[in-house]
């Protein structure tokens, strides 16, 4: 069996390698889609915004989210493995960390209740060491903050904000990284939760919960590229069990309905406002070609009438995604930015995109058809302070949904491993 440094070096050479990807598929796209677009609101300088032809460090995209050159990596970075002398952004960690240390507030909140300050005086510098971690892999590797965006909803979607989906499977017992659904999820961004914790067991260890650790990672990103911070209440512990079935059964699919995606938010106490806000996190994200592949070749609509391509899809853009992804069969590792136009940036892009046309997946298209959700589109497509304000109180109350607190969880010594196996009652 394969050592699981090993299994992680691979990983995150094909990372790299699908960001290479990324990168050319996304060139591509943008030559298409620029020649010509559904009526919507002026369009950004994309091509320097998407970061195509970047020398060999990090793509433009990054610089244009606001991630420049800034201060070295902390010694909390260096000792996760970081690499000393890695440049870290000064944009990000002026929008990060409120002022210049961890509030000095009163011990955390008694057990079973989540507080922002729960770790004022068992761990007082834990989001600041996080920050550092996560935002040195960030400038490392450009597609960790949409990957990490995934894999907190994958988590927190199915049993709650748990890190059960961290859970690595062993020859004994399965867990949901053996889902299908989650087999796609990178690499990058469990590495810097394992990083992050590494770096935290050094300094307070036994203390942050890993579940923790993934929600606070996830607005480092989203605050990084240009995105709003937002609440995140702490003290979250650690499931004791990881299902390998449940995610298929209840995560949504590339190719659902918006009508199937709203039952099992509806289902789970979320509303129609939340599950479009929440699906603004796209702005960030990539799907593979086999992913929207039924869009762009042997298109067919209802009655069976072929096309070459969907015909809600800009022409430009269909036929750039045609192009970018003719090998996708030989390599389904191929992939696209679902925002094209603005692919490094947390904005209100993804949206606009949709009047456009240049939305990726079916659900995209779906929800500017679906009257329930066309309005809110719209809203957020005019207005980026109303996206980020309602996209705001939606993570607030997702990184909430089903935690354990007390004796219902752990803490963790490394994050893909139990402290004394899983659960079995």
């Amino acid at each position: 069996t394969a050592h699981p440094q090993d299994r992680r070096t691979k990983q995150l050479a094909a990372d790299m390698r699908r960001l290479s990807l990324l990168l050319l598929a996304a060139a591509a796209l943008l030559a298409a889609a620029v020649a010509g677009v559904r009526a919507g609101p002026e369009m950004p300088q994309a091509a320097s915004v998407a970061g195509m032809g970047a020398g060999p460090g990090v793509p433009q995209a990054a610089a244009a989210a606001g991630m420049g050159a800034g201060t070295q990596v902390p010694k909390a970075a260096a000792a996760a493995g970081m690499g000393a002398g890695t440049q870290v952004p000064q944009a990000a960690a002026a929008g990060v960390l409120a002022g210049p240390g961890v509030p000095q507030a009163a011990a955390g909140g008694p057990p079973g209740k989540l507080s922002p300050d729960f770790y004022s005086q068992t761990c007082p510098r834990a989001e600041r060491i996080i920050a550092e971690v996560v935002q040195s892999k960030q400038m490392a590797n450009p597609t960790t903050a949409a990957g990490m965006l995934r894999v907190f909803f994958h988590d927190c979607f199915v049993t709650g904000c748990d890190a059960s989906v961290l859970i690595a499977p062993t020859r004994f017992a399965k867990s949901e990284k053996d889902a299908e659904i989650n087999h796609s999820l990178p690499g990058d961004a469990f590495d810097a939760v394992v990083r992050s914790k590494l770096a935290l067991e050094l300094e307070c260890p036994g203390v942050v919960s890993c579940a923790d650790v993934l929600a606070l990672a996830s607005r480092v990103l989203v605050t990084m590229t240009g995105g709003p911070r937002y609440p995140v209440p702490l003290g979250r512990k650690d499931s004791l069990s990881s299902s390998p079935t449940a995610p298929d059964v209840e995560l949504p699919h590339s190719n659902f309905t918006v009508g199937r995606i709203l039952e099992l938010f509806l289902a789970k106490g979320f509303t129609v406002q939340e599950m479009v806000a929440l699906s603004g996190a796209h702005t960030l994200g990539f799907s593979h070609c086999q992913e929207f592949a039924s869009r762009i070749y042997n298109y067919r609509d209802k009655t069976g009438k072929p096309a070459p391509f969907d015909p809600t899809m800009n022409p430009g853009y269909a036929k750039g995604l045609q192009a970018a992804c003719k090998e996708y069969l030989k390599d389904p590792t191929i992939a696209a930015f679902n925002d094209v136009m603005t692919p490094g940036k947390f904005d209100n892009m993804y949206y606009v995109n949709i009047e456009r046309g240049l939305g990726l997946l079916s659900t995209d298209e779906d929800m500017w058809s679906d009257l329930r959700t066309r309005p809110l589109v719209e809203r957020y497509a005019a207005n980026n302070t109303a996206f980020f304000d309602d996209f705001s109180r939606a993570m607030e109350k997702l990184s909430m949904y089903g935690v354990k607190t007390g004796a219902d969880g752990e803490i963790r010594r490394r994050c893909d491993a139990y402290n004394d196996g899983p659960n079995t009652v």
